[in-house]
């Protein structure tokens, strides 16, 4: 079983009007295929970017997936067994049970206003996980397309105090440098890089590098690795393939000295994945391999599988 910390069903659902059960024909996540996948929990993505800080457009999006009684998270949670990880009793449950947990998290934070009213809105609605950006500029931090000279905001820094004070949890994927190195010496909490890869192996302004691994590995948290064709390899010679994102791991493990600070982070149904991945079903195999290939112990694989995830997941509910 896994846990997988980036899957943008939601808005694949929304922009092909496909089903989430029992199997669909296109995209990369549907309930069989997750099951076939042993997907433990993921964090499903609510999109709200539209523009630099159009906040009344991410507010709609935010309602639209949210808050209509028709939405498509409520069909996926009601009717097809899987838990919304609002609490720990919940949290426990899909350990005990092996139902699949969702994660409501938000990839950017276009939509919240800097009174952050909307947070706390948003956090009874079920939000447990924060993106500060996706690749634009906002009011509280630059993306990985902003201002490489623009960094984290006081707006931003407020947003992270309140943040911290919910128990939600922080993610540092899409942000460019300097707003990682300003979050990273603002904040003390455990910091999830939900789906980044490392610019050793793919030289892209979204990827970390190496000195970004380590001081992720210091707050205690953990680096998701995806499958996106681009940030796995820009090497003419290595085409971006399942053994790239092993290698990643791999190198991920050497830099922090553990097997704590690393898991997966697809980005199922976003982008474009190797031939070889396929889709959300392979990830039994590509555990099984991944093993092998790194000759892991049990309780090494299963920290990757799962566990580190669990312990960041923990610190929002104590």
């Amino acid at each position: 079983m896994h846990i997988d910390t980036h899957i943008d069903l939601l808005f694949d659902m929304k922009k092909s009007f496909r089903k989430f059960s029992p199997q669909s024909e296109t995209g990369h996540v549907d309930l069989l295929r997750a099951r076939k996948g042993d997907l433990l929990a993921g964090f499903f993505a609510i999109f709200p970017a539209e523009n630099n800080y159009y906040i009344d457009e991410g507010v709609r999006r935010w309602l639209d997936l949210v808050s209509n009684p028709d939405n498509h998270l409520k069909k996926i949670t009601s009717y097809f067994d899987l838990q919304t990880l609002i609490n720990e009793r919940k949290s426990q449950k899909i350990f005990e049970e092996r139902e699949i947990g969702a994660i409501m998290h938000i990839e950017g934070s276009a939509g919240i206003d800097t009174s952050l009213n909307r947070l706390y809105v948003f956090h009874e609605c079920g939000l447990r996980s924060v993106g500060l950006t996706w690749n634009e500029a906002n009011h509280f931090a630059t993306g990985a397309d902003g201002d490489p000279n623009r960094g984290l905001t006081s707006e931003g820094k407020n947003l992270i105090s309140a943040i911290n004070d919910l128990n939600m949890i922080l993610d540092i994927s899409h942000l460019n440098d300097k707003s990682f190195w300003d979050v990273m010496k603002y904040t003390n909490i455990s910091i999830l890089s939900s789906h980044s890869n490392l610019r050793k192996y793919a030289d892209h302004k979204r990827n970390l590098t190496n000195e970004m691994v380590q001081e992720i590995a210091k707050s205690n948290g953990s680096i998701g690795i995806n499958f996106c064709k681009r940030f796995l390899s820009t090497k003419e010679d290595h085409p971006p393939n399942r053994f790239c994102a092993m290698e990643m791991i791999r190198e991920i493990i050497n830099i922090t000295g553990s097997t704590d600070h690393v898991h997966i982070g697809s980005d199922f149904d976003g982008c474009s994945i190797p031939d070889d991945v396929k889709d959300i079903s392979t990830m039994s195999k590509f555990f099984v391999e991944l093993k092998e290939r790194l000759h892991l112990e049990k309780l090494d694989i299963e920290k990757i599988q799962y566990k580190n995830v669990e312990r960041i997941i923990k610190t929002i509910f104590h």
